[in-house]
């Protein structure tokens, strides 16, 4: 199969899923709409080309690992080499304001050049997906002295970022969190250890460390916390208190360095308000949400196309293997999920982008006088709330279908898919962390259950309804189906909310039911525009509406006395 990693999918939701026109407008940007979206793709076209190259040098290195080396961070040179080829083709921080020497391109745009650097180069991805992260967070919350000290550098390449949050007491819980942050005459000092942190040995460390001036009243708690820009190197070049004490060895991503890191007296810049830290880092930790969305994706796609390709150049029985009907299955399934996956993905990033757009356009002066103000108000508040519900899903259902698609490519590789040198088997290695960092698919589950209590469920259900009445009759009998299962999940409400133990029990059940009908109509707007996709949506929604009603029916007979048999089956 050809390269081509800016591929007819992700060009397809580009040209046809996104009002370019409307995002401009409400951005204020001055542009022919075509030049811009052409000017869009040209970038990712580009990318496409590099990534090409960056995948011919990783795919013979995949075992090689990070070092540490008299205390510094030393990748594998296919790693470095890889990361100057971005850099030299102006490919960092692509999200990033033109005042600092960034593109300022949308979310949408980023996450398919993510996806491509993804599945060049998983390990790749996760250090520059989290330099853009970290220059994305100092952009919004750090002083504009910050500012122009640190992003043009990242722009550049000149610096790489990592966000240090986990420690040996807290993990998903971040109320546990005891590094300590202390002022003294005026200047912030850090105190600590950081564990599981990726890309460890970079210049630039954004932590999450608990107020000494509040500490033991916070302490337990995620109130309390400040986000503080922490530099391995001074701005009068002194070193500073931050040392990278252990790099680990994982089962994959071996090029992307996981360190512990010791902070001792480390001096470091608060970034937004004192105590605040939590909320301002959950910004960094729901981009990154989506990032490994898309990393995910990225290494699915990998995984695919070599599985493709190998069936149909593998002979057996006299015929390649792609035409015996249970691999011709395998691999449809895989082409269904990986593009199910991206659409809720692609749908989650565009809507980031047009809400963006409107709460700056709110902010400008040019809305002063403008009589669609309320309602544009409206449209802010109502996708604020399902961009919260959407991003967990995203990560959740993205990392998921990841592992399933990988596993199946080492299948239809056979015995080879299970050799050690099989890029197959490497495929699904790397895809198991995307389950786990950034909050595992468990706590995706239970962060989306907690916005379907708030409402966000209800409103996606109404939108979803609604959207699916401006189909064409043509796409009628596939309307009612899905239509038919928002009816059965919108049933399943009042088995839920009455027992929050039941809930959570149902998590990932009612989650997968969610995303089922919402991929649904997506991949029948996609189908709208013709390119052959109404084979595609036919199938998932044929796949997934009694799936459906299935869930609906296990939710609504059962309840949380299971709990108590599992009690009894652990011996607890």
């Amino acid at each position: 199969m050809a390269k081509d990693f800016f591929h007819r999918d992700i060009e397809l939701f580009i040209d046809h899923r996104f009002d370019w026109g409307r995002y401009l407008h409400l951005r204020g940007v001055e542009a022919n709409v075509a030049d811009e979206v052409e000017t869009y793709k040209t970038v990712l076209r580009t990318t496409g080309e590099v990534c090409e190259d960056i995948e011919a040098g990783a795919l013979d290195h995949w075992h090689e690992e990070v070092r540490l080396e008299n205390g510094r961070v030393v990748v594998p040179p296919h790693i470095a080499a890889g990361y100057e080829k971005l850099r030299g083709a102006g490919l960092l921080c692509l999200t990033l304001g033109s005042e600092y020497g960034g593109y300022g391109l949308p979310v949408l745009v980023n996450c398919a050049y993510l996806e491509m650097v993804a599945r060049a180069d998983p390990s790749l991805m996760t250090i520059i997906g989290l330099q853009a992260g970290v220059a994305q967070d100092i952009e919004r919350y750090g002083s504009e002295e910050l500012r122009q000290r640190y992003l043009p550098r990242f722009v550049s390449g000149e610096l790489q970022g990592c966000m240090d949050l986990t420690e040996p007491q807290a993990g998903s819980d971040l109320g546990g969190i005891v590094t300590r942050a202390t002022e003294e005459h005026g200047r912030f000092f850090l105190d600590g250890e950081k564990i599981f942190i990726t890309n460890g040995g970079a210049d630039v460390h954004l932590v999450l460390a608990r107020d000494g001036a509040s500490f033991d009243q916070s302490r337990g708690t995620t109130n309390g916390l400040n986000l503080m820009l922490c530099p391995v190197t001074l701005p009068d070049g002194r070193r500073n208190g931050v040392r990278v004490a252990r790099v680990e060895r994982k089962m994959g991503i071996h090029g992307s360095p996981t360190c512990v890191i010791e902070l001792e007296h480390a001096e470091a810049f608060l970034l937004g308000t004192r105590g605040q830290g939590f909320r301002a880092m959950l910004d960094l930790m729901n981009n990154a949400r989506l990032g490994v969305g898309a990393q995910a994706i990225g290494v699915a796609e990998a995984a695919y196309r070599a599985a493709r390709e190998y069936a149909a150049q593998r002979v057996q029985f006299g015929t390649p293997i792609v035409q015996q009907p249970l691999v011709k299955s395998m691999l449809t399934l895989m082409a269904i999920n990986l593009q199910a996956a991206r659409a809720l993905l692609y749908r989650t990033c565009a809507l980031i982008d047009m809400t963006e757009a409107i709460r700056r356009y709110l902010h400008s002066e040019r809305s002063a006088r403008d009589p669609g103000r309320i309602a544009l108000q409206e449209e802010l508040e109502h996708n604020t709330q399902l961009i919260r519900f959407f991003t967990p899903l995203c990560k959740y259902y993205a990392t998921e279908i990841s592992n399933h698609v990988t596993r199946q490519g080492i299948q239809v590789h056979g015995g080879v898919g299970y050799m050690a040198e099989s890029p197959a088997g490497h495929y699904h290695s790397d895809s198991i962390i995307t389950t786990i960092y950034e909050g595992t698919s468990e706590i995706q589950a239970g962060f989306a259950l907690k916005e379907m209590g708030k409402g966000a469920l209800f409103t996606t259900l109404e939108r979803t309804r609604t959207d699916l009445q401006s189909l064409s009759d043509a796409q009628d009998d596939l309307v009612r189906l899905v239509c038919d299962g928002i009816n059965k999940l919108t049933g399943t409400v009042g088995a839920l909310m009455g027992d929050p133990q039941y809930a959570l029990l149902n998590a990932k059940r009612v989650c997968e039911m969610v995303i089922d009908v919402v991929v649904s109509a997506e991949l029948l707007f996609q189908a709208e525009g013709g390119n052959g996709k109404r084979e595609l949506a036919a199938s998932f929604i044929h796949r997934h509406m009694p799936a459906v009603e299935v869930n609906a029916r296990r939710i609504e007979s059962g309840d949380a006395t299971r709990i108590k048999r599992y009690d009894r089956i652990l011996g607890l």
